[in-house]
């Protein structure tokens, strides 16, 4: 704190300054689930208490720092960069960041308000005090052109396909790809390392085949369910994930405001881009969700009692799910190179990670989910389990539900699809008798209303989907959400038509062929087949 004084007061000398009259209203103390501080790279984030002091009035000499003074200020041992206006010393942020120091320091001495727009909202400027320091308004001056590097959209966001042209999941993608700057699609898409567990991910579904069932009476099918006592339009939630406001302005507003409207489940992220307080008073009373949670301390995780009431508090959370692969972050290789900036500074940006503050808790253990299933009031899930051992495990200690999932192939590569998981759970169970006492959900790779269907067939009460939604609301806000959701409705129900299926709960192991699920041989291509395929053309976009 003393060094970080002496280098302000040194800053202040021959400073110009201004008057400013504060008036500083009255608030209680508040845990917030705060954004990393200048990039969404890892979906990192901070929880800290911001506690204000009862309402006063003061005239304050507030300094203003010239943009020739900020510029000065470029190095990794003293960093100071321009926000909206602000200038800020992230120097000591710089070696505790979890996206890494390179992502903040591109914009060392300079005005990096283009980018922190690209994925904060102002609220976290507004509670990050404990996180990086404040010291005055920018003066006058202009910043020397920096190299912009992939943070525009490649063409026109006007000349987008309309909602009319879309009519599938992969469509949204292929807008978004277009209308998201190169750096923003790249951290939605990119899995870890070889991104084999990313692509297998959904190749897994196409290993699957129906077995439909002729002559049945199909006059009347429903595609609702009940998931964790919630009824629900669609065997489908909301996946929980960071930058969200990275897609779209309104952020988690069109998760929220379109779950509602077509009646299914919200999972609501740790890593909320709009304030956990400001978000709930917009919930509607009725709604109903699920929390997603992981420590990032073991003082956190120790403390598991007040992050529990919190949730509990909330009347639409309905149940808490736990991560559980996240003890450290994954390789996420691609999105690494295309961010790369500051090739002479590799070595010193790396053992400035290797010595910073650890990114998820370590410690976390199979005592805590006790611990979590004997305290909370609410349903307890474990999201990320990736064996069938571990499905019969949480089974046995209570816990309600487990999302089969590998991050979406972001965290360990070669992990199996969790369709494969799936069906080794659900064999285990029935082996143990536990096949009704645990929910199990299945995220990642899914794309179509038939790769839901099969799941629900193997087992799986429900799916998750996370990126289409991004992908969805990257182009059309939360028209889109709501249009990607009926898109899957749409062929859920006619699917189960022509398997001869009435309702979810006919759904089994009889309507499909999963013989060749564990087959897997990437090397193997039929090229005549592949040279004589044509592509399914996009959405065509506007002159």
């Amino acid at each position: 704190m003393s060094m970080l004084f002496t280098r302000t007061f040194r800053a202040l000398r021959g400073r110009s300054y201004s008057t400013v009259s504060t008036h500083r209203k009255p608030s209680f103390n508040k845990t917030f689930i705060l954004g990393g501080a200048l990039a969404v790279g890892t979906g990192s984030y901070f929880w800290f208490r911001s506690t204000t002091d009862p309402a006063v009035k003061s005239d304050i000499i507030t300094p203003v720092f010239p943009v020739a003074e900020v510029m000065r200020h470029n190095t990794l041992e003293d960093c100071w960069i321009a926000i909206e206006g602000q200038v800020y010393d992230v120097s000591t942020f710089l070696r505790k960041h979890p996206g890494g120091a390179a992502r903040i320091f591109r914009y060392a001495g300079s005005d990096a308000t283009s980018a922190f727009r690209q994925i904060h909202t102002k609220l976290v400027l507004n509670t990050m005090k404990d996180e990086i320091t404040y010291l005055g308004p920018l003066g006058e001056g202009q910043f020397a052109l920096k190299e912009t590097f992939a943070t525009e959209p490649t063409f026109d966001v006007d000349s987008k396909p309309s909602l009319s042209h879309i009519f599938n999941l992969l469509d949204f993608e292929s807008v978004a790809k277009r209308v998201l700057p190169q750096t923003t699609f790249t951290y939605y898409a990119t899995g870890s390392s070889d991104e084999y567990s990313l692509r297998e991910n959904h190749y897994s579904y196409l290993r699957v085949f129906f077995r439909p069932k002729a002559l049945r009476n199909v006059e009347h099918v429903t595609t609702s369910t009940n998931m964790l006592g919630i009824d629900s339009e669609l065997p489908l939630y909301i996946s929980g994930f960071a930058g969200s406001c990275l897609a779209h302005e309104d952020a988690e507003w069109n998760l929220q405001r379109a779950a509602y409207k077509e009646k299914i489940v919200q999972m609501v992220p740790r890593q909320n881009s709009i304030e956990w307080e400001e978000f709930f008073a917009g919930v509607p009373k009725d709604q109903q969700q699920w929390a997603q949670m992981h420590f990032y301390t073991t003082q956190e995780m120790e403390d598991m009692d007040t992050y529990l009431a919190k949730f509990e508090a909330q009347p639409t959370l309905k149940a808490i799910f736990f991560n559980v692969d996240v003890a450290d972050l994954g390789n996420r290789e691609k999105d690494t190179k295309i961010r790369a900036q500051f090739e002479d500074l590799v070595d010193d940006l790396k053992e400035m990670a290797n010595n910073g503050a650890a990114r998820y808790c370590t410690t976390f253990t199979w005592d805590h989910v006790k611990k979590l299933v004997q305290k909370s009031s609410l349903p307890i899930g474990l999201k990320g389990i990736q064996r069938g051992e571990d499905v019969v495990q949480a089974a046995e200690m209570g816990v309600k539900a487990v999302v089969l999932s590998n991050h979406g192939g972001r965290q360990l590569d070669f992990s199996r699809p969790p369709l494969e998981v799936l069906a080794e759970a659900r064999q285990m169970l029935k082996e143990k008798g536990l096949e009704n006492d645990i929910e199990i959900y299945v995220d990642g790779g899914i794309r179509r209303g038939s790769d839901i269907v099969k799941a629900l067939c193997l087992g799986a009460k429900g799916v998750g989907l996370g990126r289409p939604m991004l992908y969805a609301m990257a182009g059309y806000g939360e028209e889109g959400v709501v249009h990607a959701i009926k898109i899957l409705k749409g062929e859920v129900r006619n699917n189960m038509v022509l398997l001869g299926a009435r309702n979810i709960s006919e759904l089994d192991e009889s309507f499909i062929d999963s013989s060749s699920l564990k087959f897997r041989n990437p090397t193997i291509k039929n090229r005549l087949y592949d040279t004589n395929y044509q592509d399914m053309t996009p959405p065509p976009w506007k002159d």
